[in-house]
């Protein structure tokens, strides 16, 4: 497929940032796991900080995986004639590279919404907790 250069420079920023999008993704879970193990072992002064950093790191996650879906489409498309050089012997297990990292990255998915369930629970025992006091 003979795609114009301006496609292709497209095709690219639009791959970097399906690759920042993960990261963000990543990253905020891993911000939001910090934050609950502390809350989880250091009561009120943890757990008002986690109450104020779930919805900024909720919507950062729900943002990056609408950008990894959303771009993620046109990256599947133009897959071949951008990232896949058949005949560049290093490319040979590319595609079995990319299927672990799928596999990986919806595990990291399925872990995080697992945190965040968590996160919801902590924060909803801690309200009970006030209103009761």
């Amino acid at each position: 497929m003979d795609l114009s250069p301006l496609l292709k420079t497209l095709i690219i920023i639009n791959n970097y940032l399906h690759d920042v999008a993960t990261a963000m993704l990543l990253s905020s879970a891993l911000i939001l796991l910090v934050l609950y193990r502390q809350a989880e072992k250091d009561g009120p002064g943890a757990i008002a900080w986690l109450a104020g950093a779930r919805r900024p790191l909720s919507a950062i996650a729900t943002w990056s995986i609408v950008w990894i879906v959303v771009g993620g489409i046109p990256r599947a498309v133009f897959f071949q004639a951008v990232e896949w050089n058949l005949s560049d012997p290093s490319n040979k297990y590319l595609f079995t590279a990319l299927m672990v990292k799928h596999a990986l990255m919806w595990v990291a998915v399925g872990l995080g919404v697992v945190l965040w369930v968590r996160v919801r629970g902590l924060l909803r025992s801690a309200d009970e907790y006030e209103v009761q006091a």
